[in-house]
């Protein structure tokens, strides 16, 4: 029979799996008793079912669905968590397929900015829609070649020798300027939207594409840098310490300028991260000597000075070699 210690851990354990996907396996929790008091159990159920109700309020269906599965995780017999849960999965489905079809037909009929608006609602309730990214990154890529197009009749009417040829369309009538520096704000604001929406690979993928091509744009970098280094708080504040780390470093590298306060917050990260596998190895160890060693090697990747984790990395590498040996001469005719 579950105790509720054992529930309560097992709810913390979901809430940080669930409030952010990491690309890296999430961080441990934070060790607990195994016993926790009755009321520690129901405190959690009414303040996560409090967030449920709360979010599914203001029409926040993801965050409320998330809410009613931790308030279930923690009480498994609550019909009216569940059947709370099943609304909000049902309404983040009608979202999706109603912001999918406006967007598919807006796209359709060549309205790109009510198609975006419309895909990015998608993401914003299902992350990983492979559809609605998709609808977006074609409408990012005919955006961008648009735009170069006008960069280059913009560099060819400024280059000597051709203004003549490039001055007059077809019949002689005078070629429209090109609305250049109007539309290249688009280079940012979508891959922007995206990464707020969820779609943190692809928002840093298209980050980094920009930086290659406009490595001196100390602004756009600045902002973009930054927009990447808040979502790394974030992450850090919703239990997923790796994904935090590995979003700060994206941050200082697109940023391209030593930024003291981002630096000093990743060192901080490691250095928790390479503790919290060293204490993992500690309690394993006994029972599961390679999964020791993986978890030590994790620990100093993390913080190649942490003396603690190197130390007890070399004495079970060692400790199982000789296992290893004497296994094999007791097995040698």
């Amino acid at each position: 029979m579950r105790t509720p210690g054992r529930l309560l851990l097992c709810g913390l354990l979901v809430l940080g799996a669930c409030a952010e996907a990491p690309l890296q396996p999430s961080a441990p929790p934070v060790a607990m008793s195994r016993e926790a008091p009755d009321e520690a159990a129901a405190a959690a159920i009414a303040h996560h079912r409090q967030l449920a109700q709360r979010s599914a309020a203001a029409g926040d269906h993801a965050v409320a669905a998330r809410e009613w599965h931790i308030v279930l995780l923690l009480a498994p017999d609550d019909e009216a968590a569940r059947k709370g849960q099943d609304t909000e999965r049902a309404a983040i489905r009608q979202g999706v397929r109603e912001n999918q079809q406006a967007g598919t037909n807006a796209w359709r009929n060549g309205d790109a900015d009510k198609a975006t608006q419309a895909m990015l609602k998608v993401l914003s309730l299902d992350p990983q829609n492979a559809e609605a990214a998709k609808v977006l990154r074609e409408i990012d890529r005919q955006k961008l070649t648009r735009i170069q197009a006008s960069q280059s009749l913009r560099a060819a009417r400024e280059t000597p020798g051709t203004v003549a040829a490039t001055s007059r369309v077809a019949g002689g009538t005078p070629a429209p300027a090109p609305a250049v520096d109007a539309g290249e704000s688009y280079d940012l604001e979508q891959p922007i939207e995206m990464f707020k929406a969820g779609d943190i690979n692809g928002g840093l993928r298209d980050f980094r594409a920009f930086v290659e091509a406009n490595p001196r744009n100390d602004a756009a970098r600045l902002r973009i840098a930054t927009i990447v280094y808040d979502r790394s708080v974030e992450s850090e504040q919703k239990g997923s310490r790796e994904q935090a780390l590995m979003l700060v470093d994206q941050a200082v590298s697109l940023r391209g300028k030593p930024v003291a306060e981002w630096s000093a917050r990743s060192q901080t990260l490691r250095k928790g991260l390479s503790g919290e596998y060293y204490e993992r190895g500690v309690q394993v160890y006994r029972t599961d000597a390679p999964g020791a060693i993986r978890l030590w090697e994790t620990s100093v990747k993390y913080d190649p000075q942490n003396k603690l984790a190197q130390t007890k990395l070399q004495e079970a590498r060692a400790a199982l070699d000789k296992l290893k040996r004497i296994e094999r001469e007791k097995k040698a005719p």
